[in-house]
């Protein structure tokens, strides 16, 4: 089995037998994705990311660059967990396997757990192995179910991580998305937008309808392939997407019920501000302490986000006031929308969730309510930005708000000094796939 999973042991070459490689490279639609792992020994490396991100496909991408750079093949250890029942299963995969590199000589290793945590307690033989010192030459990587995440079994290593990073994968951003159709805009932060945007308004139309193409996909791989090679997304990937979920669910024996009606929630109330117990009263979802309890089950999933009103006179939230919630991606949108039989959020809604999701992932924020509300506040250079989403016309515009000293808008179409279409700005806008959330 150990030799099956690593078929570039006898030849690099071989790798080109690995499904997840074989169909990236037999994908008609396809982008790269760099690990920024530790690989320098000793290192204990996780990653984690929504279902069907691309997570092992990046993981067979960087043995491959590893390949390619002349290491060992047999020091590269590739192993998918998921047909293992516990913790001393998985131990006896990694015995065998430390007695193939001593036969070998091998001293440092890179070792690639792949779906960690489907073998029950699988952190045992992890622990184990790092406290008496076997893995003190090795870098290891381990991806799972995103139910490590939130089981909280990552806390169960402190000290032990080494110069290993927790890393999050996220769908594809708009930003790399247009590249997909040719289009290869420079890309930067706020301040970099705002500086150079009037230059490639020539984009604007292809870009308007590359947005609306995103609208329905996201930046999941298997929709973006489904829509651009059928021009839809089909049934069986949000079945997939939707089975892992339940799949997580049931391990971590929590409600479906829950659940959905949680999702429900947000899918309705998208870009409105409420609380945890509208979403327990409104919605059914038990008590309001059981309502934050799936919230932010769906934050460790990664699936959502929750933005907290800030005090624009201080530049400090207030976590007892109202709060925002968004889907990080337009396809998990139509997937929950299609799972709890609801009605998707309009096009203006789901612009606002893309805007506030991408920049959740390179900003802290936070949004105002005063007399009028500011969407979005960032912190760039230590300065407070509003970032105000305007689908209708920008007929007022903010000179200050407290601490908040600079405003953009964005628009749906309108150009203007500070008012920047939609597509523009989110095709401009640099947001990384893989982010360190050490």
């Amino acid at each position: 089995m150990i030799e099956e999973q690593n078929p570039w042991w006898i030849s690099p070459e071989l790798i080109r037998e690995n499904e997840y490689y074989r169909k990236y490279q037999e994908s008609k639609v396809k982008w790269d994705v760099t690990l920024p792992v530790s690989l320098e020994p000793y290192s204990l490396n996780f990653l984690f990311g929504p279902r069907q991100v691309g997570k092992t496909t990046g993981l067979i991408l960087l043995i491959k660059r590893l390949l390619d750079k002349g290491y060992n093949p047999k020091s590269i250890f590739y192993f998918a967990c998921d047909k293992l029942a516990d913790y001393k299963e998985l131990d006896e995969v990694l015995e065998e396997y430390d007695k193939i590199r001593k036969k070998e000589g091998i001293k440092s290793s890179v070792i690639i757990l792949d779906e960690i945590t489907f073998p029950k307690e699988w952190f045992r033989s992890i622990k184990y192995r790092i406290d008496v010192g076997k893995f003190s030459n090795d870098v290891l990587i381990l991806s799972g179910s995103l139910s490590m995440k939130a089981k909280g079994e990552i806390e169960t290593f402190p000290g032990r991580r080494g110069k290993g990073e927790v890393l999050v994968m996220f769908p594809l951003p708009f930003s790399e998305y247009v590249k997909l159709f040719g289009i290869n805009l420079p890309t930067g932060d706020l301040k970099f937008i705002l500086e150079n945007y009037t230059k490639y308004i020539g984009y604007l139309p292809k870009l308007k309808e590359i947005l609306e193409y995103y609208l329905v996909t996201g930046g999941f791989p298997n929709a973006v392939k489904d829509f651009l090679i059928k021009g839809k997304v089909s049934q069986s990937t949000e079945y997939d997407f939707i089975s892992g979920i339940i799949s997580d669910i049931n391990k971590l024996r929590r409600s479906e019920r829950f659940f959905k009606l949680t999702a429900r929630a947000i899918i309705e109330r998208t870009s409105s501000e409420y609380s945890f117990h509208t979403i327990s009263k409104d919605y059914g979802v038990g008590t309001v302490k059981t309502a934050i309890s799936y919230v932010n089950l769906m934050e460790k999933l990664y699936f959502m986000k929750v933005i907290e009103t800030m005090d624009a006179n201080t530049g400090l939230p207030i976590p007892r006031k109202q709060k925002k919630f968004y889907f990080i991606d337009p396809f998990i949108y139509h997937a929950f929308s299609n799972w709890t039989m609801t009605k998707p959020p309009d096009e203006s809604k789901l612009i606002e969730a893309v805007i506030v999701s991408h920049l959740s992932r390179f900003y802290d924020i936070n949004y105002v309510k005063s007399n009028e509300e500011v969407d979005v506040i960032v912190k760039v250079n230590g300065e407070y930005w509003g970032v105000e989403i305007k689908y209708g016309r920008v007929r007022e515009r903010r000179k200050v708000l407290g601490k908040v000293k600079k405003f953009i808008y964005i628009s749906k179409e309108e150009l203007g000094d500070d008012v920047i279409p939609a597509p523009l700005f989110l095709a401009m806008l640099k947001i990384p796939i893989v982010v360190k959330n050490s």
